[in-house]
């Protein structure tokens, strides 16, 4: 037994040796740092400055949500919310005739027989983006070409600009300028998509900017005809058919405009519906009682999707938005709120860093840099903001430049390989 113990001994101090070995201490030196952006506005500001805009619901979440604050974006776009109804046990035992699938894998199977794909997200989840960007590896295997992109104007300046840095920048947009957006974009690039901006300009009310957008769309089906596309939109643009009762004076949708001028029925997925909110009494009614590891859908026996038999209904209480698009997707609720598990897939890995010997004032913004991008100019790779000089990213296996900025713009800069 005391052998034992003396091999498991040694065994620790090996394991606690290694781990030692395979962290790396930065080489911070200071540098002057400065957004490059043509915009007045600074892309991203520190947790202090939006506290004192609470008012300005949808953005300050967005605002919070390009710094990674996952928890304070939940605070504050809840108090947007209405508390949904609660289920029927009639609904709740209908509900559980439905079972998990994987969502990657359906979908992915799904757009074989389709021209058109059309996946919304919520502006403040970045939850949304890294799934449409976990798809399209899967796309690009069966033929899509092309990402159209609700957060670029339709503009050949814009497209320009996207095409000749090869990397998401500041200037591109303002959705864009969001890390998992960006990373998106950046994903998109690498793969070979052709991006392009489908978004209004010029329109007077709501109803002229989903015939815009659809129109933009037309056009640039016209230039590719009979090759695969996928649209990347927000909230409710992914609806098919006309809106219920003129919902927002619309008469119908992105989507729904897109199928009236084109003939083209796209494969519409929605996002928004079943993902989490900071306080659970605000979630969707079905969303309240599912407990999911991976994005999922909900299947019967007979291969209906759950919400799929009343895509025709005009009303659909409790609870609202489970009509007019053909696939719902649950997304599972963040295991913790600072380094969501959802951010974790492929090669990307939470990497802890710390600067408390580094001379800096904090609070700090921790910017992630991939190496061979314009520091400052392009999106960042992730961002997290810091009071006690320790921070957790999440990187792939790329090289980086790591940038610590305070509020007094002093700043600091290391490289990570």
């Amino acid at each position: 037994m005391k052998k034992l113990f003396i091999i498991a001994i040694f065994l620790l101090i090996i394991a606690c040796n290694t781990k030692n070995e395979d962290q790396k201490k930065l080489d911070f030196v200071e540098f002057d740092f400065h957004f490059d952006t043509e915009s007045n506005e600074m892309p991203y500001n520190f947790s202090s400055y939006w506290d004192t805009f609470p008012t300005i619901v949808d953005r300050t979440a967005w605002e919070f949500a390009k710094i990674g604050n996952i928890e304070r974006m939940h605070e504050i776009w809840d108090t947007k919310e209405s508390i949904e109804i609660g289920l029927t046990q009639e609904q709740r035992d209908s509900f559980g005739l439905y079972k998990a699938m994987d969502a990657i894998d359906y979908i992915l199977n799904e757009a074989e027989d389709h021209q058109v794909v059309i996946i919304n997200e919520a502006h403040q989840m970045p939850q949304h983006r890294i799934f449409t960007t976990r798809l399209l590896e899967g796309l690009k295997r069966r033929g899509f070409k092309h990402l159209g992109m609700e957060g670029y104007f339709n503009t050949p300046q814009a497209d320009s600009i996207m095409q000749a840095n090869g990397y998401p920048i500041l200037d591109s947009g303002y959705y864009t300028q969001e890390p998992q957006f960006g990373n998106l974009v950046r994903t998109a690039f690498d793969m070979g998509f052709n991006i392009f901006g489908y978004e209004s300009s010029g329109h007077a009310n709501g109803k002229e900017r989903e015939i815009n957008q659809a129109r933009n769309i037309e056009s640039y089906l016209n230039r590719y005809p009979n090759e695969k596309i996928l649209i990347h939109c927000g909230f409710d643009h992914v609806y098919e058919g006309d809106m219920p009762n003129n919902s927002m004076g619309w008469g119908k949708a992105m989507a729904g405009r897109l199928t009236e001028f084109t003939g083209v029925d796209p494969l519409t997925i929605s996002q928004t519906i079943y993902s989490e909110k900071g306080n659970r009494d605000y979630e969707n009614s079905y969303y309240q009682i599912t407990d999911l590891e991976r994005p999922s859908v909900f299947v019967n026996e007979s291969g209906e999707l759950f919400g799929q038999q009343r895509k025709e209904t005009s009303l659909d209480l409790p609870p609202m938005g489970t009509f007019r698009y053909d696939i719902a997707v649950f997304h599972p609720r963040s295991k913790k709120y600072d380094r969501p598990q959802w951010m974790v897939y492929g090669d990307r890995k939470e990497v802890e860093l710390s600067f408390v010997e580094e001379n800096i004032q904090c609070p700090c913004l921790v910017l992630a840099y991939k190496k061979g991008e314009k520091v400052g100019k392009a999106v960042p790779y992730d961002i997290q903001e810091t009071d006690d000089k320790k921070v957790t990213l999440v990187l792939d296996k790329s090289d980086f430049e790591i940038v610590i900025l305070n509020q007094k713009n002093i700043a600091l800069k290391a490289e990570f390989n």
